[in-house]
C-alpha cells in the first residue's frame, strides 16, 4: 500500500559548511517492495524560458544492507551505496555520460516519530578522479 510522505534532502559537497549545500523538498510515495523501503519524489531540474519545465523521477530503495538512488529523466543515474565499499555508474547528462564511482563510509538511519532518516557519507569521484567527500540527510515524514 502506497502513502503520501514528504521528503526533505539536503547535504553538501565538501567538508566544510557553505560548500554546494543543496535541499529539495518534494510530496511522494512510499510503499514496501522485495524487502525494500521504496521512496519516489520528483524533481524539478531545470525551467526552460518558454515554461516547459524539466522533471527528474527520483526512486529511493532501502534495506538493511544498502540504499539505492535512482534518477531517471534529463537526468539519469542509478547510484549503489554500500557501507565500505565502492560502487561505480554511469551518470547521463543532457551534454554528455559520466562514469561516477561512489566510495560510502556510512549510512545512519534513524527511526522518528512520524518518519525516518538516513544520513550518507560518501566519497565521490568522477572518470576515475576523486571530486570530493560528500553527506547528505534523507528525511521522509509521513
Amino acid at each position: 500500500m502506497k502513502q503520501e510522505v514528504k521528503v526533505i534532502i539536503s547535504g553538501m559537497q565538501g567538508e566544510n559548511v557553505g560548500n554546494d549545500q543543496i535541499q529539495v523538498v518534494s510530496v511522494g510515495q512510499m510503499y514496501e517492495k522485495d524487502n525494500f523501503t521504496c521512496v519516489t519524489y520528483d524533481e524539478v531540474v531545470d525551467e526552460e524560458e518558454n515554461g516547459v519545465v524539466q522533471v527528474v523521477k527520483n526512486l529511493i530503495k532501502i534495506n538493511d544492507e544498502q540504499v539505492e538512488v535512482i534518477k531517471k529523466g534529463p537526468v539519469k543515474s542509478h547510484m549503489v551505496f554500500v557501507p565500505e565499499q565502492t560502487t561505480y555508474t554511469y551518470y547521463s547528462t543532457p551534454i554528455g555520460e559520466l562514469e561516477v564511482g561512489v566510495h560510502t563510509r556510512s549510512i545512519d538511519r534513524s527511526k522518528r516519530s512520524n518518519g525516518f532518516g538516513l544520513k550518507l557519507r560518501y566519497d565521490l569521484e568522477m572518470n576515475q578522479s576523486f571530486i570530493s567527500s560528500c553527506s547528505v540527510n534523507i528525511a521522509v515524514e509521513v
